[in-house]
This record gives structure tokens, sequence and C-alpha cells, in this order.
């Protein structure tokens, strides 16, 4: 168990003290532990020293990771304390559904185009170490209330996660998630729940997760206008190979997404499911003292489908695609180090089968975050 708990360890000094600028420029594999995956395993601050983190952002955003935010953490014996601002919250807004308007091709939310996503969400979080077991908990909540325009948003999500040896867990619920407003109507979202399990076995680490989460509907006459309930199973695998402070990695995984629509005003239904192989490689290479140089490029290949389906309409088949379109993404980013400040960038547009893959002056540091480790 000691040798094991060494490796994990080690695998955590190379890979925290950075930002979302750096977990996204690597593609977001799941064996990167970091101040960003905090806000997936509130256990992951026990495993580093303690830090303030700035992330840049839009404050108008409604997008999953696109905000500005920042966190504090604070150790006290074996215990620590951390304080996040601005954070978009998958777990307290059931994923972001509450600000997508259309999901997998069908519209998800008629008349709620306009939502708005969390407002000055605020998290607090505690965790204690003992012996070779860390354990977390994070508390978010959002609230917004505009009397004169009759608007307003209400959010609250609870996480927890543990980490012991090679281990690691998670566990995500979406306790409140409410908007309403005096035009379209309101929108009330289920109790999302996420869950997902790691185990590291020397350079391989293996994981899983899967999230469900809802809502519905409403219009001014409280008439209920469509529910959605959305179910997503992953499973991957990531080897890594580091050597003089340099890391290479590889891994796949296997995605599975149900999407069901009840559209209870048009009396029909909508289901999108989509089975997909995400394959991924990355690197992160210590060019200087002082500088990082980062990329990742990921891939759905050989398994890459997906089908959409409305009922009662004779089982009308709206799309299928088995293979889909391109997919690849590139995603880049540096890091500069001063002491114990390290700034990092990524590149912009280079997201999606609709970006550019394109590096211009114009993408240069899309994307900012700084931390300073205490």
């Amino acid at each position: 168990m000691k040798k094991i708990l060494v490796v994990v360890v080690a695998l955590a000094s190379m890979n925290a003290f950075a930002t979302r600028a750096r977990v996204n420029a690597l593609g977001n594999s799941p064996h990167l532990m970091d101040t960003q995956t905090v806000y997936s395993n509130p256990a992951d601050m026990m495993m580093m020293g303690d830090f303030v983190t700035m992330e840049s952002g839009t404050t108008a955003s409604g997008a999953q990771n696109a905000n500005a935010e920042g966190m504090v953490t604070r150790s006290m014996g074996d215990s620590k304390y951390a304080l996040s601002l601005g954070h978009e919250s998958a777990n307290a807004s059931i994923w972001g559904l509450r600000a997508n308007t259309t999901t997998g091709g069908a519209t998800a939310v008629t008349g709620f185009a306009n939502t708005k996503s969390q407002q000055n969400p605020v998290e607090l979080s505690y965790g204690m170490k003992s012996s070779d077991m860390s354990w977390a908990a994070t508390l978010a909540y959002s609230n917004y209330n505009d009397k004169a325009a009759v608007e307003k948003e209400s959010s609250a999500g609870l996480r927890a996660g543990v980490r012991m040896g090679a281990l690691d867990a998670k566990l995500g619920l979406g306790l409140v998630n409410t908007y309403e407003n005096a035009t379209d109507g309101k929108f009330t979202g289920t109790m999302g729940v996420s869950a997902g399990a790691g185990y590291s076995m020397d350079n391989l680490y293996l994981s899983g997760a899967i999230s469900m989460a809802g809502f519905k509907t409403e219009n001014t006459l409280s008439v209920e206008q469509r529910k959605f309930d959305n179910t997503e199973i992953k499973v991957s695998a990531v080897s890594s190979h580091k050597k003089d402070g340099n890391e290479f990695f590889y891994g796949a995984g296997l995605t599975n997404s149900t999407t069901k629509i009840a559209l209870t005003a048009l009396t029909a239904d909508v289901k999108v499911t989509s089975l997909v192989m995400p394959i991924t490689m990355g690197l992160e290479v210590d060019a200087s003292s002082w500088l990082t140089l980062r990329g990742s490029i990921t891939q759905n290949t050989l398994i890459n489908s997906s089908k959409k389906e409305t009922t009662p309409v004779a089982g009308l088949t709206d799309f299928e695609f088995g293979p889909a379109a391109n997919s690849t993404i590139a995603s880049v980013g540096a890091g500069l180090k001063f002491n114990k400040l390290t700034l990092d960038g990524s590149l912009t547009d280079l997201s999606g089968s609709g970006a550019g893959q394109t590096l211009n002056g114009n993408n240069l540091l899309g994307q900012v975050g700084m931390t300073y480790m205490f």
C-alpha cells in the first residue's frame, strides 16, 4: 500500500498546481489532477499545498468552463478549507443544461432561450486527511431575484470525494435548480446525480463515471410544456509515461449517452442516443525552468454513432450517423513559472469540428489562469 501511495503522490506532484487552461490544453484527460479537478473531486485539494487560483472568462457566459472564477484553499492541521467564487457548478445547475436551448439536435427548452445560468455562484469546501485516506465535500449555491422584471434563479449542489492510495471516488448531487420569468414560465430541474471512480496501477489509470439529470418546463399558466432526461455513462483507460519532468500520455474511452425529451404540449417524444469512442494523446514538456509547453489531440474514431428518433410520428428517424462527422480537436497551451507563481494560457478556436483549428494572434492566450502556491 505504501508503494502505491508513493506512486499516486508522485503523479499528483507532477500534475497539480495549474489551471483550467492547462487541463483544457491536455484534452481534459481523466488521469489529470489539478486545481481545476477540485471542482470534480473535492478530495484533490488534499493532495496539494495551499493555493489561490484565478481564471479569466466571460462574466455573462452560461457555458461550462467559460466564465471568470477563482479559488483559495488554506490548511489547518489535518483539515483544509476552500472558498470558490464564480464557478459554474455542473452539479448545481444540472451540467449546464439550463443554459442550453438545443440538445442532440432537438429543441430542449422552447421559450427559454435566454434563461440565466448561475448568478455569482459561491462554493465552500472542507476536507480532512487521515493516514493514507483523504476526503472532502463541497456545497455550491447561487441565488438571483429581479423583483422588477419578475425573474429569478436558484441553485444548490453538493459534491463529495475521497482518495485512498491508488483509488479515488466522487459523488455529485444537484439539490436545487430553478429558473422562472414572467414571460416564459418556470424551469425546474430534477435532482441531478453524478458518480465516478478511478484506479491507478503503474502507468495506467482506469476510470468510470455515470451522470443522470433532467428538468421540466411550465408556461405562465403552470401547464407542463416538456420534460427532459439525460443519462451518460463513461469508461476510459489512460497510459501515462513520464521522464525528466516531461509527460506523454494516450488513452481511449467509451461514452454512451441517451437523451429523452417529452414534448407534452406538442404530443411528441424525442430520443437521441450516441455511442462514441474518444481517443486522446497529449504531451507536456518543460522547455526550460520557467516555461512549460503542452498540447493534445482528441478524436472520436472507430465507434462514433448517433441517432435521433421522433414519436409518435410513425417512428420518424430525424438523423442517424455512423460514423458521425469530423470530431478532431486540437488543444495547445503554455505555462510560465515564476517561483511559486504559475501563469497558464491556452489557444482559442481550436475546439470542435466548427473551429478554425488555426494559430494566430487573435487566439493567443484566449484563456488565461494564474495560480500561486503558498
